[in-house]
């Protein structure tokens, strides 16, 4: 096929979204065609690529299917979906630095011109406060009006006020998925979905048709930071995966803003730890925006003030909420990303596939979904994202976890839990690394576990003090017995 869109879809599916393989196998061979073409013999071991990885990676292109990847093109192209790779002049140049960047990413609407306009990443829990609401609504309007993109996920609480606050504001906004670009999560954002298309852009890196797995939101958050300048967490508490997407951008050479919050209040300790780690205080938008505007000639202080001084955010923040749904759905639903998920998976691409096959005799359907994908499973929450993988050498790592302390990585506090409370996903990850000895992600991977299930995992395990990171993308266990597996596990 002379589409070359449907090569990078080809390795993009073979490797699993987010794999740190992605890019040395694009420098050793240049473009996935030519590796498509080379065949999975031709890849050979070299500095980032040990001879156990090339034997996996191996494993992987041989069981790929480009009729796989040819059909995911063609739904695409139908619906009107736009597929972007790194070879395309408009895949935005800030995702390209990444050493796990996205080899595909699927969009609806229109992405803004990343060499003139500022992006800033907002971020927060799930379980706004009514402060919490009504800073991420201010946020968002006054980065919109002092000519900035707001960047978030379109996940309850923050994340949509923000978003919303910024549409009000007649800005441009970016959402970034853990699931497909036609697939609206959570169904009560509807409106704010369709608001967006209008206004921006909806991006991810998984295919029409994938549902909102909790394993994906790991892996989608390195794209929320990675295609902005700062980010800025509103609301979190100790153990809030917001403070994980603040990591993220740090890693990721990003500037970071945190909002102070209430000392003693839960929903401030992870904010507050952030500021008093280094992160800078942000009040209001411009604190934000003057740490910009002499870089992006498109940044105006002074307007987004002059807007700002006379509006009432608790009104206007609370009547957007009312009008749009945005809220919480109660306390989170506990999600395995086990078998069940992968079922949920498969059965959301069979239907999604049939869809298409049907169409095609059919009158075109409209490429933007009026009514979000119908599922019958609960709605499933976003777990604590895993941290972004970088380049190190393993033998460089224990020092790296010494150094921690006085580090930025002390931010990101551990959360204690008991080990025979993980589900069957984790304890099959932990059992699989040995004792002390660092272990990339990618290394993990086999017929059960894909490389989101994997990320998703090691993040429980972190936080549950089993697992430590280094900044060089490696993860070490670092308790020496195995967890029993019970029997019906």
């Amino acid at each position: 096929m002379d589409d070359e869109r449907v090569y990078w879809i080809w390795l993009a599916e073979a490797l699993g979204q987010g794999s740190m393989y992605a890019a040395p196998l694009i420098k050793q061979f240049g473009s996935p065609r030519a590796l498509y073409e080379a065949g999975p013999d031709a890849v050979t071991p070299d500095t980032a690529l040990k001879p156990e990885a090339v034997t996996a990676i191996r494993t992987k292109i041989r069981r790929a299917s480009l009729t796989v990847a040819e059909d995911i093109l063609s739904r695409c192209d139908y619906r009107g979906i736009t597929v972007l790779t790194p070879a395309d002049s408009a895949y935005p140049d800030p995702l390209k630095s990444l050493r796990d960047l996205p080899l595909v990413l699927y969009v609806l609407g229109n992405l803004p011109d990343f060499g003139t306009r500022m992006r800033t990443a907002v971020v927060g829990t799930r379980k706004m406060s009514d402060y919490g609401r009504r800073i991420a609504y201010s946020l968002g309007a006054g980065l919109a009006y002092g000519g900035a993109v707001v960047v978030s996920g379109m996940a309850l609480g923050s994340d949509s006020m923000a978003l919303i606050g910024a549409l009000d504001a007649g800005g441009d906004v970016i959402a970034v998925l853990g699931s497909g670009v036609d697939v609206i999560y959570p169904r009560e954002h509807t409106e704010i979905y369709h608001k967006i298309l209008a206004r921006g852009a909806v991006v991810s890196e998984y295919p029409p048709g994938t549902p909102p797995l909790g394993s994906h939101f790991p892996v989608r958050n390195r794209i929320m930071s990675g295609l902005s300048d700062a980010a800025v967490v509103v609301e979190a508490d100790s153990g809030s995966g917001a403070l994980i997407t603040a990591k993220r951008a740090l890693e990721q050479g990003r500037k970071l803003f945190a909002v102070p919050g209430k000392v003693g209040d839960p929903g401030a300790e992870g904010t507050n730890d952030l500021i008093r780690d280094g992160a800078l205080p942000a009040i209001q938008a411009e604190d934000v925006l003057s740490e910009f505007e002499f870089i992006y000639k498109s940044i105006d202080v002074d307007r987004a003030h002059r807007q700002l001084r006379s509006l009432d955010f608790d009104k206007l923040s609370l009547a957007a909420m009312q009008r749009t749904r945005i809220g919480t759905q109660g306390a989170p639903v506990k999600n395995s990303v086990g078998s069940r998920a992968r079922e949920i998976k498969q059965d959301a691409r069979a239907a999604a596939d049939e869809k298409y096959r049907a169409a095609r005799s059919r009158t075109p359907v409209p490429p933007i979904p009026e009514e979000p994908a119908k599922r019958e499973e609960p709605a499933i929450p976003e777990p604590i994202p895993a941290r972004e993988n970088a380049e190190a050498k393993a033998n460089d790592f224990a020092q790296t976890l010494k150094q921690t302390v006085n580090s930025p990585e002390k931010v990101i506090p551990a959360k204690k839990t008991e080990l025979d409370t993980l589900d069957v996903p984790e304890r099959k990850v932990y059992n699989k690394m040995k004792p002390n000895v660092p272990t990339l992600p990618d290394e993990l991977v086999d017929d059960e576990c894909d490389i989101g299930t994997i990320m998703s995992a090691l993040t429980v395990l972190e936080m549950a003090g089993a697992v430590e990171s280094g900044s060089g993308g490696y993860f070490m266990r670092v308790t020496p017995d195995d967890i029993m597996q019970s029997e019906n596990d």
